[in-house]
């Protein structure tokens, strides 16, 4: 028999419930979903001897709870807490080993992330590190990175490889991923191959094409290590040529696909990813007017990075216009060693509010149901409603947008603890 759990008084519930009807597309307050002191009910699950939130089984308002929940366990959030979609960061690579603060120091000295790269630096010092490292120390680094992002409302996840560059490293990078799977239930993390990062060093170009179409992908598939490939298509990279095959490949064995796309140059990565039906292109801040109307009119995700934009001083993604167009449009940290060295999601959207012009509910749609559909997972995550995964997120301020209102905000905070009592 299902055992249930309620959170009641939340000061405002965001249940996103409009923003599916419209698919995260044109978006606007009233698709948020809100209800003054709301409350949830949800069922709950085991997960060794932890019990954890399970489904959704209602939502509405604290004085129409159906009585027969009457008896359940219930956390009185005294309307100073709101409660959303558990967010969602659909692009990280957040396995590595290796620091690279001393590249930071010489591009805010005037270098280009391309003078540096050119130098050995760039992916290709992260590769070194993360090839010398072992999977215990590769684990060990990356579960304080994972515990930070889920201190900020985390509960979805995707986290990529790509520092190995090898069949041998990018295999130890996605069983990094599988034990972070097993070591945090609570978490939701999704598992992306990105061998298509960079060229290694120690491989001719075409050898290595060989050995990601032919020996890591099937590899990838057959242990189920992966369920998305992505290819990284740009100037000093991969070409369009080269990333169709990779993802065409991936796609045969049963991957879902994604892009990197138009971020240094406009390569038209993004027009590929759409007539390829990838699940998103990320990064697009050099995206064509003809990219933009592809994403508009396909079910693509333009996936925004604006904390790489910043961290690199660089002109950031049209947003407005993608928007404009009807793309949808999530939002998401890029965490890495390289770029973008920042864990907090609620930074990133304040980045995303001052600089790309984004509204509350498009800001809102961009981390919760637009990024879980960036994952495949929109069916599951991104709104709070019956029969969707009990991904909520508690926040410790009494309204939404105070998320990215607070910029830069530690995770310690907290609003004054909730009550917990057996029943009403």
């Amino acid at each position: 028999m299902p055992i249930y759990q309620v959170l009641v008084h939340a000061s405002e519930v965001l249940t996103g419930s409009g923003i599916r009807v419209k698919d995260g597309r044109r978006v606007q307050e009233d698709d948020l979903g809100r209800i003054v002191d709301g409350a949830v009910v949800f069922s709950t699950k085991k997960a060794g001897t932890r019990t954890l939130p399970h489904r959704v089984e209602w939502v509405g308002s604290s004085d129409s709870i159906p009585k027969k929940y009457s008896k359940a366990r219930r956390k009185d959030l005294r309307n100073r807490q709101a409660v959303i979609p558990g967010l969602v960061d659909c692009h990280t690579h957040l396995v590595f080993a290796g620091d690279r603060s001393d590249e930071f120091a010489e591009r805010c000295g005037g270098a280009s992330y391309q003078e540096i790269a050119a130098k050995g630096g760039g992916i290709i010092k992260t590769v070194r590190a993360t090839r010398d490292a072992s999977i215990t120390e590769l684990e060990r680094l990356a579960i304080p990175r994972l515990r930070e992002s889920a201190s900020y409302g985390v509960k979805t996840i995707e986290i990529k490889s790509g520092y190995g560059l090898s069949a041998e490293s990018e295999l130890k990078c996605l069983a990094v991923i599988a034990r972070l799977k097993k070591r945090f239930p609570e978490l939701t993390i999704y598992s992306t191959f990105l061998g298509a990062h960079a060229f290694p060093q120690d491989q001719g170009r075409e050898e290595y094409l060989r050995d990601l179409t032919e020996v890591m992908l099937p590899q990838v598939a057959r242990k189920r290590l992966a369920s998305c490939c992505d290819v990284f298509i740009d100037e000093g990279y991969y070409t369009i040529q080269e990333g169709q095959r990779i993802l065409e490949a991936a796609r045969e064995l049963g991957l879902a696909v994604k892009v990197h796309a138009d971020e240094l140059t406009n390569t038209e990565s993004a027009e590929l990813a759409a007539r390829m039906n990838a699940l998103s292109a990320d990064h697009l801040l050099k995206i064509s007017d003809r990219g933009i109307d592809a994403l508009a009119n396909s079910p693509t995700v333009a996936v925004l990075l604006p904390g790489t934009a910043f961290y690199l001083k660089a002109a950031h993604a049209p947003a407005r216009k993608l928007l404009n167009a009807g793309a949808a449009v999530a939002v998401s940290t890029d965490f890495n060693p390289g770029t973008c060295v920042c864990l907090s999601l609620p930074t990133v959207m304040t980045i995303a509010a001052l600089y790309l012009g984004m509204t509350r509910s498009e800001i809102f749609a961009g981390v919760t149901y637009n990024a879980a559909k960036a994952l495949g997972l929109e069916r599951r995550k991104g709104t709070l409603e019956p029969g969707m995964d009990a991904d909520f997120t508690i926040l410790p301020f009494a309204r939404f947008e105070e998320m990215y209102y607070r910029f830069a905000w530690a995770p310690g905070f907290m609003a004054a603890p909730a009550s917990t009592s057996s029943n009403a």
